[in-house]
């Protein structure tokens, strides 16, 4: 056979039959490489098409990566937030009709919350336990009012079956009736962050407008000083409308949302340090390098916040009803929305998670939970 394939060869190109030792041997390898290559060609029937248009290497990543999902969750209330828990569960909190649902990944519903008025944003901490910011209409010296309050669904105590798990009042501030609480976001150690809210912020010491501390066991520990309702710059916060860590546990950053209109900066990302100086500061600085993240001016109305595993930021805009993400270096990687109900869309979106490669977003005025998966990796 072998002899066979070089007298062809040979004639086929024509090569004469006095080489030397080394010609031959090379000669002899280049055959059995070709017998080798036909016979791989020939156990293969289909060749790959050629593409059909030359490969795009000047686009930037864009919003073709995430990709609707179907079906679209609806018959929902106002949805105002949505967190995945550690089981993991979805826990949405739907502030037109009073509750929080509770549904598994595949989006089946479990079941619903006791009564809470108004809920608008959620956390849940190490010991399963969700916390929730929401109302409480109560009476105060003969006179109806609404206040803010925190309330704590012990879910654990009846084993996730949230229909019967106890719904405790655990903060208000009966005293400052017209104070509401707009995000929360729990720590490692079971103490959580709250953002709150309000129109008079003339103390110094307890202005309305604060980023506050509560303990594991709800009870107030301070503010974060760092951050105060005056100026317009970094650290300078108005209309606090959300809180969320930064990246998954155990880290302590922050990314705070606001919409006051005289607010530069309404996203912030606060970094936690420990050592000579202990606590929250701002971790990009607009003077060294352009970031879009920090870009003045860049958000209208953001409502909510998440991070993935990779520190990749999400953030939802009321008032662009818009998506955006940025990396963890504060470079704005895709966006999209417009007013509207379609699958790229929203009307007034108040909350943006992430799990598993995929965002979910709480299109309030829509009533429904839109979702988006990763199509490729990163």
């Amino acid at each position: 056979m072998t002899k066979y394939l070089i007298n062809t060869f040979l004639t086929r190109y024509n090569i004469t039959r006095k080489m030397s030792l080394v010609n031959y041997i090379t000669l002899l390898i280049l055959i059995i490489s070709s017998v080798i290559i036909s016979s791989l060609s020939i156990g293969c029937d289909i060749t790959p098409p050629l593409p059909s248009a030359p490969a795009d290497t000047t686009s930037k990543i864009n919003d073709t990566l995430y990709i609707p999902q179907n079906p679209v969750w609806t018959g929902l209330s106002e949805p105002s937030d949505i967190i995945i828990g550690a089981e993991p569960f979805i826990y949405i909190a739907e502030k037109g009709a009073n509750r929080i649902a509770m549904l598994d990944i595949a989006g089946r519903l479990i079941g619903y919350s006791d009564y809470i008025a108004r809920p608008t944003a959620i956390s849940q901490d190490g010991m399963f336990d969700l916390l929730v910011c929401g109302e409480l209409d109560t009476v105060i010296n003969s006179k109806s009012v609404t206040i803010g309050a925190i309330y704590r669904i012990s879910i654990r105590e009846t084993l996730h079956d949230i229909s019967r798990a106890p719904v405790r009042l655990v903060y208000s501030q009966p005293d400052r009736p017209e104070r509401r609480f707009t995000g929360i976001a729990a720590l490692d150690d079971n103490s959580y962050v709250v953002a709150r809210t309000g129109p008079n912020n003339s103390s110094r010491l307890d202005p309305d407008e604060a980023l506050i501390i509560i303990s594991k066991t709800d009870t107030y520990q301070g503010r974060i000083a760092s951050l105060t309702p005056e100026g317009n710059a970094l650290n300078s916060i108005g209309g606090l409308s959300g809180v969320a860590l930064a990246r998954p546990r155990p880290s302590r950053d922050l990314i705070i949302t606001q919409t006051g209109t005289a607010m530069q900066y309404r996203a912030q990302w606060l970094a936690y340090s420990t050592g000579d100086i202990t606590g929250w500061a701002q971790k990009f600085n607009p003077a060294e390098v352009r970031n879009d993240f920090l870009t003045s001016g860049r958000f209208k109305r953001p409502e909510g916040a998440c991070c993935d595993t990779r520190g990749n930021i999400f953030i939802v805009d009321a008032g662009t009803d818009s998506l955006y993400s940025f990396t963890a270096t504060g470079k704005e990687q895709f966006s999209f929305g417009g007013s509207g109900n379609g699958t790229r869309q929203f009307n007034s979106p108040s909350a943006v998670a992430w799990f598993d490669r995929t965002l979910y977003v709480a299109d309030t005025k829509n009533n429904r939970i839109m979702r988006y998966r990763l199509s490729t990796e990163q």
